[in-house]
């Protein structure tokens, strides 16, 4: 294998990254209903505000309709169009399921979902089967059966249903995936990721403000504590593996000629959500007494087509420094 420059190394990864940022515009201008990239969101909370305010920054692109049951975040989202100096958009409000009236009324030619978790895959499907486009959030499904599903719809609508895994597109994983695929590391053998945050203050707060302040969750919580903080106490497993399976997957060119086969996924005992709430509102707070089902730590061993090895880590409920803890380990 002969030597790359510097130079050479960083002018390709740049050049990866700037075809990464450019490339969805590319793919769908053939199907285009207008000059504008025509885009609907679902779910104005804090990361569909995000989505609106970058989407608003191209004059390429039109958002022209969101949809949310909470009134105060489509509050929060128009301010962003009226920021941007963009139009209000048409606003469906009306229940859980008013989703499926924005599909089938707008033309529209992609969606942006940004909702909780649970409701990713039934408003990815509604959109495909309308004719849409899909960006959505991760993860992009709960079960083996929504996976297939949203495959399956895919490629029978032609419709692209692109998971928006943000890390794939981070500067340093992408100058790591040029090494992988300029060999610097031989073959791969193994590559270990994960997703290591404390995300205390996230699954709980004080019902005003999104992060910390309180232990609040669900319906006294505010923002991701209404939701996302249930998946910890009904669900014991790697909630949240894309951040690092993402990377790796293309690392390794998983289902691009290689493939996971099989895992084991074991988890600890579950302590620190717990010893959080004790922590910052003693033994009597109500939420003392709830039962956590989320080990601490989850460890997930993959073992793939083509020999190689993954670890997965779950790290959310302690306070840890942010890691992603990759690794990509070659002959």
């Amino acid at each position: 294998m002969s030597r790359i420059s510097r130079r050479e190394f960083v002018k390709s990864t740049s050049t990866v990254a700037v075809g990464a940022a450019i490339l969805p515009v590319g793919l769908l201008r053939g199907s285009l209903k207008s000059e504008r990239v025509r885009i609907g969101v679902i779910g104005t909370g804090l990361r569909g505000q995000w989505h609106i305010q970058l989407a608003l920054r191209r004059r390429d692109v039109e958002i022209s309709a969101i949809c949310d049951i909470d009134e105060g975040m489509i509050g929060m989202a128009l301010k962003v169009y009226q920021e941007a100096g963009r139009k209000k958009p048409a606003i469906y409000r009306k229940g859980p399921e008013d989703y499926l009236n924005m599909v089938e009324r707008e033309d529209l030619d992609g969606i942006i979902i940004a909702t909780p978790w649970e409701w990713h895959a039934p408003m990815a499907l509604a959109a495909m089967e309308a004719g849409m486009h899909v960006g959505v959030e991760v993860p992009a499904a709960l079960t083996v059966e929504d996976c297939w599903n949203l495959v399956d719809t895919s490629e029978r609508t032609g419709k692209f249903c692109m998971i928006l895994e943000n890390v794939c597109y981070r500067r340093d994983v992408m100058a790591v995936l040029n090494m992988v695929r300029k060999r610097l590391f031989g073959e791969l053998l193994h590559c270990q990721c994960g997703y290591q945050h404390d995300l205390r203050h996230v699954k709980f707060n004080d019902g005003k403000q999104p992060y910390g302040g309180g232990v609040e969750f669900g319906e006294k919580g505010f923002s991701e504590a209404r939701w996302r903080t249930n998946h910890s106490v009904n669900r014991n497993g790697d909630l949240y593996p894309t951040h690092g399976a993402g990377p790796v997957s293309t690392m390794l060119d998983i289902n691009r000629g290689n493939r996971f086969v099989h895992l084991t996924s074991t988890a600890t005992q579950t302590r620190g959500l717990h010893k959080y709430i004790v922590d910052q509102a003693g033994e009597d707070h109500p939420n003392a007494g709830i039962k956590f089902k989320l080990g601490d730590v989850v460890t997930t061993v993959i073992k793939c087509a083509g020999g190689q090895t993954v670890v997965v880590s779950h790290d959310t409920n302690s306070p840890r420094p942010y890691s992603l803890n990759f690794r990509v380990q070659g002959t």
